[in-house]
This record gives C-alpha cells, sequence and structure tokens, in this order.
C-alpha cells in the first residue's frame, strides 16, 4: 500500500513539473512539444493505482492554465480537446468538463466536432445526467443552426431525472420559432406547463401556449378562407360568411381574449396589433 501511495505522489509530481515546466515556455511549438507528451487518459488512469481524483483535479488546473494563456495570447487550442480527454477518462463523471469544455472547443477553438464528441463521450458515461445533452441541443441551435438536431437533444435532456425545466422550455420555443411544427410545439410547451415547478416557468409556458393556440387557429381559418374562395368564387366579406357558408361552425375564440378578423384575404388577430 506504502508502495501504491508513493507511485501516485511521484506520478503527481511529475505532471506537476510537466506543467512547470510549460508555463515557462516562451513560444508555441515549444508549449505543443511539451503537451504532445502528456500521457493519454488511459494511460494515467492505468498508472494511477485507483487516485483517479488528485490527479483529475491536477489536470483541470492544467486545463485551466493553458486555456487562459492561450486566450491572452494566441488564440490557438491545438491541444484543448486533447487535455478534456484525458481529464474525462480520469473522472467520467466530471460534468463541467464537458459542458464547459465543449463551449470553449465550439466557440474559443472553433472545434465544434471536438465539442460534440466529448459531449458524446460525457453522455455514455453518465445516462442520467441531463446537463451534457442539454449543452448538445445548445450548441447545435446557437452555433450550428442544425435546428432538428437542438430540438431532439433538448427533448432527451428534459427526459432525464433531476432536469430542471430549462430542456422542455428551448425545446418548446424551438419547435415553435424554428421549425413551425405548432403541434409538437403546443405539446411541449403543454407538458411544461403541467409540470412547472415554479409559478414563473408556469406564467412562460402559458404565454407561448396562448400564441401557439392563435397561431394554429390561424392556420386553420385561412384554408378555410381558400375553400371559400374556391367554392364560392369570391373573397368572404368577413369571417362570418365562413359560418354562414357553413365552412366552420363557429369562429374560435382568441386565446388573448382578442378577435379574429380578415383583411386583404387573410386572416388575422388584433392582438397582433398590440404586440
Amino acid at each position: 500500500m506504502i508502495k501504491k501511495f508513493l507511485f501516485v505522489i511521484l506520478l503527481l509530481l511529475l505532471i506537476a513539473n510537466l506543467s512547470y515546466r510549460i508555463d515557462l515556455k516562451k513560444t508555441h511549438h515549444e508549449l505543443i512539444g511539451e503537451l504532445m507528451y502528456f500521457p493519454s487518459g488511459f494511460a494515467v488512469r492505468a498508472l494511477s493505482l485507483g487516485f483517479y481524483a488528485p490527479l483529475a483535479d491536477m489536470v483541470w488546473l492544467r486545463f485551466i492554465q493553458y486555456y487562459g494563456e492561450h486566450r491572452m495570447t494566441d488564440a490557438r487550442f491545438d491541444l484543448m480537446y486533447h487535455i478534456l480527454d484525458i481529464l474525462t477518462t480520469l473522472d467520467p463523471y466530471f460534468v463541467h468538463a464537458y459542458t464547459l469544455g465543449a463551449l470553449m472547443l465550439t466557440h474559443d477553438a472553433n472545434r465544434p466536432d471536438q465539442a460534440m464528441k466529448l459531449l458524446k463521450k460525457g453522455m455514455r458515461a453518465d445516462y442520467n445526467e441531463w446537463r451534457t445533452p442539454f449543452i448538445y441541443g445548445f450548441i447545435n441551435y446557437v452555433f450550428l443552426r442544425d435546428y432538428k438536431t437542438a430540438l431532439a437533444y433538448l427533448r432527451i435532456s428534459s427526459q432525464k431525472p433531476n432536469a430542471t425545466d430549462m430542456p422542455k422550455r428551448w425545446a418548446g420555443y424551438i419547435a415553435l420559432k424554428r421549425i413551425g411544427d405548432l403541434k409538437v410545439a403546443l405539446a411541449l410547451w403543454l407538458d411544461l406547463y403541467n409540470n412547472a415547478k415554479n409559478p414563473e416557468e408556469k406564467n412562460i409556458a402559458e404565454i407561448y401556449i396562448r400564441e401557439i393556440k392563435m397561431e394554429m387557429d390561424i392556420e386553420f381559418l385561412n384554408k378555410k378562407v381558400e375553400e371559400f374562395v374556391q367554392k364560392i368564387g369570391r373573397q368572404p366579406i368577413s369571417l362570418n360568411e365562413l359560418v354562414v357558408y357553413k365552412f366552420i361552425d363557429s369562429i374560435p375564440s382568441e386565446p388573448h381574449g382578442e378577435k379574429y378578423y380578415l383583411k386583404s384575404g387573410k386572416v388575422k388577430s388584433t392582438w397582433q396589433k398590440k404586440k
């Protein structure tokens, strides 16, 4: 046991010494040369003899130093993924290494491909963690503009144990504003409303539910106006004609307490005027 302990201490000192020597380097090429000898996560894990946490902490400090140094100088982060991969191999449940690391890889290193790879590693390591799929969806939405992928991972995130309401809210917003699937958006916002843990979240959900219902009503009424034109041969004078000619049973109630009306052959809501 004493031999194992001494071995780990020696390994920690070697890593610390490596970090110190790296910090003394002056040029980018010398820095890269030192870090390229940093062992893989599997190698360090095998050598650590079970003392993963102290080594993970050391690598995390090395990562912060590496990021800060390059953020202030050349803004090049060639080994960012390499260090994060070592760190998350040592400590597969270090959530911030995945989430913050992925954001840095995307925003600072301009390597969203590496960010996706890192986050998928995190999702495999802890299936029940909601934050890794959330950041995966966030990056796809904000940086990559891949709204369908973003929606899929935000919905996965929302279904994880202990997930906050945030993934549901983002998923509902994307479904409504970016993909345009009103039925999916309504279902997501209703789910958020029914399961909200605080009044503020409930109020936000209610705002979007009303807007979605309004847009669905307008979409429905516009289709009925088109049917009216095809069968009657003219534009209806008002929405009441849709009822008179039995295209609809009644005009839907506007969810904001306003009214629907017809203008230039298109259905609108008086609520839209007040926005």
